[in-house]
């Protein structure tokens, strides 16, 4: 199950592509291909006449329809590009001069519209789109998987089969429960209290000893199956250690 904190730290990982799909611009690759935002403002495509320029589509869809305003005077066609062929490319022509009309691309993904123009003063002939809204839906189903898959994975708590403890002194610190799966000890609260005590094992003669052990979430897991365990809050403080807070939990 996804906590509110998986799902906050993916918000927080996931923010800096969000802003960029938001803010997201044309820009011109060391290949020469302008690149457009998709969905974004409307491209121009500048060709000049009797020339064959181009519009590379996203690989793995396939072209489904095309309509132009103006079919007499611009020839439009497609070709596959790419590795095996995968990314469809819009082949342009205009016939003459100074003309301009629109270009309507289906897709089995998407629908593109594209402004032509043919003209010999300037060139935008080879133009491309980019997809940021879905590589932002990419990044957080990926995102939202593998904190699955880590939640999946995680190692289940263990399965108590020994509840055989009394729990003694004061309530501040006492713990709901105590037990143990043979290999380790574990003494777990409803809710931490505010201030955590310190754990250590009670050896058979009846001294506290140091004992290794590591807080996951509001249990204590304890290495061993120690005969009991004292948890201490203020060792020592005051006359006689009467500001001291002991809890006692034996194993019957």
């Amino acid at each position: 199950m996804k906590t509110h904190a998986t799902l906050a730290a993916l918000a927080v990982a996931l923010a800096p592509l969000a802003a960029h799909a938001a803010g997201s611009s044309a820009h011109a690759g060391v290949d020469g291909v302008v690149r457009y935002p998709f969905p974004g403002a409307t491209p121009t495509l500048a060709c000049a006449p009797l020339t064959v320029c181009t519009i590379a589509l996203q690989s793995g869809e396939a072209v489904s329809g095309l309509a132009t305003g103006d079919s007499e005077r611009w020839i439009i066609a497609t070709s596959p590009s790419g590795p095996g062929g995968s990314t469809p490319l819009v082949l342009v022509k205009p016939k003459a001069d100074s003309l301009q009309t629109n270009l309507v691309i289906a897709t089995t993904a998407h629908v593109y519209y594209v402004q032509l123009i043919s003209t010999r003063q300037w060139s935008n002939g080879r133009i491309a789109f980019y997809y940021p809204a879905e590589e932002l839906a990419a990044q957080a189903a990926a995102a939202a998987k593998r904190a699955e898959e880590e939640s999946e994975n995680a190692t289940p708590p263990p399965q108590p089969v020994d509840r055989s403890y009394t729990i003694r002194g004061a309530a501040q610190i006492a713990p709901r429960e105590a037990y143990n799966d043979g290999t380790h000890t574990y003494v777990r609260y409803d809710k931490l209290p505010s201030d955590v005590p310190v754990v250590v094992a009670v050896a058979p003669d009846g001294t506290n000893q140091i004992v290794n052990y590591r807080l996951l979430d509001t249990t204590f897991v304890i290495d061993g199956v120690p005969s009991g365990v004292d948890l201490i809050l203020n060792a020592g403080t005051g006359k006689h250690g009467r500001g001291e807070l002991r809890v006692a939990i034996r194993h019957i």
